[in-house]
Order: structure tokens, then sequence, then C-alpha cells
């Protein structure tokens, strides 16, 4: 008799669903006897079939002849209300993702809800998208045994700029893009402009403005030839978009233009490898900016991006065609991603001696307390973060202790009372610690204020302020 299936629900764009493909190979190594079916939109799942894991693709419009299936487990990693309805009517032990029950919505898993509550609270998280996907599939928080795809140059010189995205505050213009190809071109490196039917203008532009008219194939390549095209390449610039993903997944190397309102960390390149260029500001990785101006965009110029691409090309601080190209570009910093002992996504600044915030540090923090949180074995680890940070930045440690002290009075007095917390609770919270108020919150909300929430909460509460009092 067969197994049941696997059911998988990702109705979000096509860089969201090829961030999926990651966990599609995961669920095949855990269940290799179970079938995997995933809805997706048609528009993008069509294309993507000859390069995607070997799965079954159904349109939205099955969701509702779907629940008439058995499932071994279903992951919803979309926020469409058709989803978690599909969610709630279905028939699966293992459930995680928004589910639409009879009292409203709920987000199972743990990884999951963490993940939800990212929502206009994402400063100072660690955890890339691609990995929240799969954490919750087993009780020990490792990935270190799934394969990741180390990027490899194809000894071209060539170079792909990818120059679009969904939003125009995560790319660069026209004028940015001509000026770094003729740059690369003149350092003896090939580029080659790409990008959809949306970028058609944009390539033309682009192509008139460097005199590269030869390099441009903006709309004029499927998504199986875009693919063919990138295995062919030495790097490919790009900001964080689709085309980024595909690079990723495919194995080509990337230096990802981490500018707007985007989060390197979350959804930049996965692959261990690969290289990522942001902004020296304190809110890059915001979920919305806020400031009258995009900062972080600006902080990017042709040169600059000219010589981190030179940088990767090369293996070496200077290009030996150009030997006043060095590194680190002003205003910019430039690290390399990785992956840690649990197989976790990393992002290392390539020249260590030169980052002195505290933001990697705080960042690292929170990750091992909700990987404390989620597995107690993790302790070990979390003690030695809140100890790296308190031996550069004890005000911070204490700072930290004193509001999960305070945070615990606030509990206790809501659970003596049977009140919910007020709508705004998390935001109104101290910043250093929103990341983990915002989740706190949201587990409240998700079990209803129940007796059994808030004690879950101050247990929780209970078990992390002592390690962090108790570090200073």
């Amino acid at each position: 008799m067969a197994a049941d299936p696997i059911l998988v629900l990702q109705l979000h764009r096509m860089g969201d669903l090829i961030l999926t493909f990651p966990l599609l190979l995961h669920l095949q190594r855990l269940w290799p006897d179970c079938p995997l079916w995933v809805v997706a939109e048609p528009r993008f799942f069509h294309e993507l079939m000859p390069l995607a894991p070997k799965v079954v693709f159904f349109p939205p419009e099955h969701c509702k002849s779907l629940t008439s299936t058995t499932y071994t487990a279903a992951i919803n990693l979309s926020s469409s209300p058709v989803a978690a309805q599909c969610m709630g009517d279905l028939t699966a032990p293992c459930l995680f993702g928004p589910v639409q029950k009879a009292d409203g919505l709920h987000i199972s898993g743990f990884w999951h809800l963490y993940r939800a509550a990212l929502t206009l609270n994402n400063h100072n998280n660690a955890f890339h998208w691609a990995d929240l996907h799969q954490l919750d599939l087993t009780q020990e928080p490792d990935l270190s045994r799934v394969g990741h795809a180390r990027p490899t140059p194809a000894g071209t010189r060539r170079v792909g700029l990818v120059l679009g995205a969904s939003e125009e505050a995560k790319r660069p213009d026209a004028a940015f893009w001509a000026r770094l190809a003729m740059r690369l071109a003149a350092n003896a490196v090939t580029p080659v402009f790409l990008g959809g039917p949306a970028e058609t203008e944009l390539g033309a532009e682009v192509a008139q403005r460097s005199g590269l008219a030869r390099a441009n194939l903006c709309g004029k390549l499927s998504l199986g030839r875009l693919a063919a095209l990138m295995r062919t390449l030495d790097l490919c610039i790009t900001p964080d978009t689709g085309p980024m993903h595909l690079a990723d997944f495919l194995g080509v190397p990337v230096l990802n233009l981490s500018m707007g309102p985007v989060h390197a960390r979350e959804t930049g390149p996965s692959a261990p490898g690969q290289w990522v260029l942001r902004a020296n500001m304190s809110c890059v990785g915001c979920w919305q900016c806020h400031r009258p101006q995009l900062y972080c965009k600006q902080a990017f110029t042709p040169q600059a991006v000219a010589q981190a691409a030179l940088h990767v090309l090369y293996g070496m601080p200077k290009c030996p065609h150009n030997p006043n190209i060095t590194l680190p570009p002003a205003g910019l910093t430039l690290y390399r991603t990785g992956r840690d002992a649990l197989g976790l996504h990393t992002l290392t600044h390539s020249q260590p001696e030169l980052h002195t915030t505290c933001r990697p540090l705080l960042e690292d923090l929170w990750q091992a307390v909700f990987l404390y949180l989620y597995n107690s074995q993790q302790e070990s680890l979390l003690r030695k973060r809140i100890t790296q940070l308190a031996s550069v930045h004890p005000l911070l440690v204490r700072t930290i202790a004193r509001h999960l002290t305070s945070l615990c009075s606030v509990c206790a007095q809501h659970l003596r009372q049977c009140t919910a917390l007020p709508d705004d609770f998390w935001r109104a919270q101290p910043g250093v610690i929103r990341l983990f108020t915002g989740h706190l919150h949201m587990y409240l909300q998700n079990e209803c204020f129940s007796h059994h929430g808030w004690k879950t909460a101050l247990d929780r509460l209970g078990a992390l302020a002592p390690l962090f009092a108790n570090a200073v």
C-alpha cells in the first residue's frame, strides 16, 4: 500500500517557491516513501518544474479537492486564507503553519510561529527563512545533515547583472547598472543583463547607457534558458529577488546587493560560500523603512560594487588588472555566507577585525535563546553566547536581564488577573528584547491567553532570566 503523501502550500512569489526547495529535499530524506504534493501559483511552478525537486504541483484552485486525501504531514508556508482553510479541512497527524480552526486562525509549530512573529519585528533575527521552514520537522534543531550545494564559477569571465526586483527600493536604477557594467567590462569581465518581461524597458535603457547592446537579454529568455545561462557565469550580481534564489539553488556564485527593506540573514543567498554586500548602518535588515530616504540604498555606488565583484572573482584584496581596486568599499560591508555546527545559515564579515558593532553578537544571542526554548539541550550554546556578549558589552547583558525580570512580573500579574495583553504590548517593549516579546505576545495570542499559555510563558521567562542575571 502506497504511503500517504506530504502536502506543502506555498502561494507566494517565485523567490518564495525556490526558497521552499531545500524543505522539499529535506522532506524527501525524512520520508523517502511519501509522495510530495505542492500547491503553488502556476505562473511560477510551470517553468520551475524541470529545476525543482521531484514533486507533483497543484494550482490553488485544487485546494478544496485536496482536503479529501489523508496526509503524512501538511506544511503551510503561505499567509493566504485559502491555504489556511485547506489546512483546517484536511486530515494529517502533523500540521505546521497557519491553520484555520473553528475558533479562529492558529499557527502550528514552534518555528512557524516564530517566523510569523517576525512581521514588522525582524530586527536581530538570525534565522534564514529556508531554515525556518525545516526546523519543526525534528525535535533536534540540527540541519547539519542537510546537504547544501556550494557555488562553483564556470570559468568564463562572464558576470550576470540581475536588474530587477519586486520593489524599486530593493534594486539599483538604470544609470547605476550601466556604470557598473562599464567598470566590469574595463576590467576584462563580460557583463550580461538579466531580467524577465517586466525588465524589458530597464534592460534596454541599461544597454543604451552602457553601449553594451549585445549584453541585454532582459525579456528574451524563458526561466529554463535563464537557468542554463546562469550555469555559464562566474558570478551573478543581484538584488534580493527570485532570480537570485534561482542562481543560489543552482550553485552559481552570487554577490547579493542587499539594499532596501530586506534582511540578508533571512532572505539572502542561503548556500555556503556566497557573498552579500550591504550598508554599514544599524537599521539594515528592516521589514519596512520609516526613514525619509533609503540611506541603505544610497550607500551603494557602481565603483564600490565593482570593487567587491572583482574581489570575489579574483579571490584577493587587489585586482590583477587594476591594483587600485581594494576592499572594503567605503560605507559598505562585504559578508560571506556559511553554515555553523548545527547546519544553520551564517553571515560572516569578510574582514572581522574591522567589525565592531554589537549587532552580530546580539543576533546570535537571540538565535541561541530560541534554540534553547525549543530544545533545552542547547543551554550550553546559549550560555556561551551570553558570555561572549557580556565580555564585550556587559551593560547590554545587564539591560536584557533587567527587562526579562520585569517581563516576569508583568506576565505574572496578567496570569493572576486572567487578562490578555494589550495589542501594542510587544511594540511598546525596548528594542533590545522586542524580538522576544513579539514572539511571546504571538504565542499567547495563539494560545488564546489560556492558563496553559500563560504558564508556559512564565516557565520560559523563569528559565531565561537567571541565565542572563548570572552572567554579569
